[in-house]
């Protein structure tokens, strides 16, 4: 019952973050000062939720430091990236893709540490790509459009997948029971970088931050906060739990349905007849690299 409840609470917790980050991108976002401000906000709200439930300094090792700055830099540009992807393209393939990441902590596993990589992983890689070239060939949209989102969500989904290594390298050396500082550390790093990415971007470039003055985005922030936090601490919780060959197939394909669920819904996009080939390819790649 624990593992059920974890995993919808994960499933629940990050289609609000999702709804959070597509809310800023469309109201708020004019420039990426705009995104480094509201992220030192919201990372700022997560890294006071963990000081709250408790922290122990002596889990603040200097692996365990070097995990989160790895973690936070990672999560910086992949969230920028992706957002930006949706600016440029369907929500719900935006999320597939990104999801897609898990691919990097799977081979650095293989690589690494020796893992097992069997043919059908293979397969699952290769479905994967052709899941992404339909994905560019929607027929009727301009090429143009077509490119951003790609460099974007590709990129998007190379630094998602750093932060999938970072939480791996954490497993392997630090015990269960950091998972609070692990993620205190790379939320209060990040909190930090963007603030001062923040500041150095609005005095070198001028960009005015009028827009996060609206009452609607201090609820934004406040989502994307919570959100956050506790998606991934329900995220790290399961991995200690269960195989990651259950965690994985389950998680991204409930995620990537809710995803498309939440941009039809909740924000009216098109989902043509290429983007649901596109979603059933994808969604049979992701479980099939997973499993």
């Amino acid at each position: 019952m624990r593992v059920v409840l974890l995993f919808a609470a994960a499933v629940g917790l990050f289609s609000i973050q999702n709804i959070c980050f597509k809310q800023f991108n469309r109201r708020f976002m004019t420039g990426p000062a705009c995104y480094f401000m509201f992220s030192a906000m919201y990372f700022t709200l997560i890294a006071g939720i963990f000081i709250i439930i408790g922290l122990d300094a002596a889990y603040f090792t200097p692996p365990v430091v070097f995990l989160g700055l790895l973690f936070a830099v990672s999560f910086i540009c992949a969230m920028f990236l992706y957002m930006k992807a949706m600016e440029h393209g369907p929500m719900g393939l935006s999320f597939l893709f990104f999801s897609a990441g898990m691919i990097w902590p799977i081979l650095f596993g293989v690589f690494v540490y020796g893992e097992p990589a069997p043919p059908h992983k293979a397969a699952g890689l290769l479905l994967l790509f052709a899941a992404f070239y339909f994905s560019t060939r929607e027929p009727g949209a301009g090429e143009k459009l077509n490119r951003k989102w790609a460099v974007y969500i590709l990129s998007g989904m190379c630094c998602n997948g750093v932060i999938g290594v970072a939480q791996k390298l954490f497993r392997a050396v630090a015990p269960n029971e950091a998972v609070n500082e692990f993620l205190f550390l790379s939320f209060a790093q990040a909190a930090v970088i963007a603030f001062i990415a923040g500041v150095v971007w609005m005095i070198l470039k001028k960009e005015t931050l009028a827009g996060i003055r609206h009452i609607h985005f201090v609820w934004v922030v406040l989502g994307a906060a919570v959100s956050t936090a506790g998606g991934n601490f329900a995220i790290i919780a399961l991995s200690l739990m269960i195989s990651a060959l259950v965690q994985f197939p389950v998680m991204n394909g409930a995620l990537a349905i809710a995803s498309i669920l939440i941009s039809r819904i909740v924000f009216n996009e098109t989902i043509t007849k290429n983007h649901m080939r596109v979603i059933i390819i994808g969604l049979t790649a992701v479980v099939t690299i997973s499993v």
